[in-house]
């Protein structure tokens, strides 16, 4: 019986070897974590009953290396859901389909959320932009060179001038009760040089509604 036990347990010694094995083989970070999480509990509870008493060293570490490998678990889970995310949250986000969860939680951190009280001028023809804005209710003005348009499509304003530091190529105002998101240019830029991760998929983001804007022959906003 005893020896029954003593081969048990070690055991786990090989299955936590194999689950090391399986982490460093696995492309996916996700999947890496959780085998290398495995493989630190097998190992935890290997060297816990190995003697009659725990050999706490390696019980430690191994504790602190699964605590470890918990919480990067838990910051990819945020990456790639919309786990926790409220209703309004969520719903802004499915406009963003070129972003992860996790880098449109990084990209709201620094937004400013705003509801028109009275009507708003976003941008004037030929004038700096600083600002990068999202619309995603109510109607958007468009007057570029005394030719108006009205478009009530969720859009970006003034991602060309955040692209290329020029002026405003069109003059756009909102209707009061409008709402949209704002972001201080130099915030934003600072932040996508430190992520080119999320600097690709705003770009993208940029293309995507870019394109919309052709489609419906919608005069460039900046």
């Amino acid at each position: 019986m005893a020896e029954q036990v003593g081969l048990s347990i070690q055991a786990l010694l090989y299955l936590g070897f194999l689950c090391g094995v399986l982490g460093f083989l696995a492309r996916d970070e996700l999947r890496l974590r959780v085998f290398m999480l495995s493989a630190s509990a097998l190992y935890l509870f290997y060297y816990y009953n190995l003697a009659a008493a725990p050999l706490w060293e390696p019980v430690i570490t191994n504790a602190v290396l699964g605590c470890v490998n918990i919480a990067m678990i838990a910051v990819i889970a945020l990456e790639r859901t919309t786990f926790a995310m409220s209703h309004h949250t969520e719903s802004l986000f499915h406009h963003f389909t070129m972003l992860t969860p996790g880098q449109f939680r990084r990209l709201m951190k620094s937004a400013r959320s705003v509801t028109a009280a009275e009507p708003v001028s976003l941008t004037r023809q030929g004038a700096p932009v600083d600002r990068l804005w999202y619309v995603h209710h109510g109607a958007v003005q468009i007057d570029k060179t005394g030719r108006e348009v009205r478009v009530e499509d969720p859009m970006f304003v003034g991602e060309l001038a955040f692209i290329t530091g020029a002026s405003a190529s069109a003059s756009v105002t909102l209707d009061a009760g409008a709402r949209y998101l704002e972001w201080d240019s130099v915030t934003l830029r600072a932040m996508t040089r430190k992520s080119p991760r999320l600097n690709v998929a705003l770009q993208a983001q940029f293309n995507v509604d870019l394109v919309r804007k052709v489609t419906r022959s919608t005069p460039l906003t900046v």
